[in-house]
């Protein structure tokens, strides 16, 4: 889903053969890039279900039904198989341009603004398109003279513009994690062009060409959380915990968590958390800290939280993606959920519903809706976790 302030819908416009025209895209064909999605992502497709939707099993008769049904499985399997991933699509979308901004001397495409997403159904589920390069695309930059002309041109018809969007499917989820749920379709735009009302072009963004940033492989033993890392001994994290946080309690682990998980250690435990009644609940700057360790005494897990006073989600999101890179998946549920790296099991995760990569931060409000008053924020518990990977991999062998 689209974050709550970004609730804009973009009505997809179907892109018509013209009349001798050379264009070979025609229509959008939703089935198709969701068949790329999956094909490109190994997401799973539930064939059975997704061929429910299709004119054939529907107009069956119940004798024919279950005849019907496998013929369109197969069929539709077969046009997977037969997908290429690197076609090309072509959508219009319904958009607007906003003011000029005096600070940095230009105009923003709404639709390429962290957060905005192109929606569309295929098989009976609801598919989130975004584009990995869109702020490469978003500024239309204009000295300050030119620009009052522009905004008066711009005013003329409400602002309102239609984006045509050449792009390719690439991966799965939204890179600035902005955009989350399931189903959210990574598309590289390839160019793009804005028009005005009447069809002409007033707009087009300067990068068209730019490709998606290459990201270095993600390494869990030289990332950290608030400057701790995975890998090191037990040893050298005591000693850098209590120079930080205080006094550390190291515990044997007798209730199997992990294959090979051996020892916790812990700072401050359950002190991060608002809780009713609690007689000293926690104030912004407190700190609690969970590792765990195997049986060498090697460090595998850790998860750091740490209160913050009232902060604006998109501020966590930004600070976390201008660290970590790109996210490999978001969640919006009980709590905002970043993911990073490869995957890890679901046993090793701080929230087994959450996003399950070797690097998740999480962003939850703080309070027991007691001791707060009614008119306050609520305090901000952020968690970093961090899952060394390649010990995981290894241990579930």
């Amino acid at each position: 889903m689209m974050r709550a302030g970004l609730l804009a819908t973009f009505a997809l416009l179907v892109l018509g053969a013209q009349p001798g025209s050379a264009n070979a895209q025609g229509q959008l064909d939703t089935t198709l890039v969701a068949l790329t999605y999956h094909k490109a992502t190994g997401t799973p497709l539930d064939f059975a279900s997704a061929v429910q939707y299709s004119p054939a099993v529907q107009a069956a008769s119940n004798f024919d039904r279950d005849d019907v049904t496998k013929q369109e499985i197969a069929r539709l399997q077969s046009q997977m198989a037969a997908t290429d991933t690197t076609h090309e699509f072509v959508v219009k979308v319904d958009d607007n341009i906003s003011e000029y901004d005096h600070a940095r001397g230009e105009f923003s495409i709404v639709l390429f603004k962290p957060g905005y997403s192109v929606p569309f159904n295929a098989f009976g589920q609801q598919y989130q398109l975004v584009f990995a390069n869109a702020d490469a695309m978003r500024a239309i930059p204009m000295p300050k003279d030119q620009a009052r002309v522009f905004d008066a041109s711009l005013n003329s018809f409400g602002r309102r513009v239609t984006d045509e969007v050449h792009f390719r499917v690439v991966g799965a989820g939204d890179p600035s994690g902005a955009v989350t749920g399931p189903r959210v379709v990574r598309a590289e735009i390839i160019a793009a062009k804005i028009l005005d009302p009447s069809g002409r072009v007033v707009a087009a963004p300067s990068e068209a060409n730019a490709p998606v940033a290459k990201v270095a492989k993600f390494d869990p033993t030289t990332v950290d959380v608030s400057g701790l890392r995975v890998g090191s001994s037990i040893k050298d994290l005591v000693a850098t915990l209590t120079r930080l946080f205080g006094p550390v309690t190291r515990e044997p682990i007798t209730k199997p968590v992990y294959q090979g998980l051996a020892t916790t250690l812990t700072v401050n435990d359950m002190g991060c958390f608002a809780m009713p009644g609690r007689s000293t609940p926690p104030s912004p700057g407190t700190v609690c800290v969970t590792a765990m360790a195997d049986n060498n005494d090697v460090v595998r897990t850790i998860r750091i939280e740490r209160v913050f006073p009232w902060m604006d989600q998109d501020v966590f999101r930004n600070a976390l993606v201008q660290k970590y890179g790109p996210v490999a998946d978001a969640q919006n549920g009980g709590g905002f959920t970043l993911g990073w790296g490869p995957k890890v099991p679901v046993e090793l995760l701080y929230d087994r519903s959450g996003p399950p990569y070797a690097l998740t931060a999480e962003y939850l409000t703080n309070d027991d809706y007691m001791s707060r008053g009614m008119n306050a924020l609520p305090q901000i518990r952020v968690v970093l976790s961090l899952v060394d990977a390649s010990w995981a991999a290894l241990a579930s062998k």
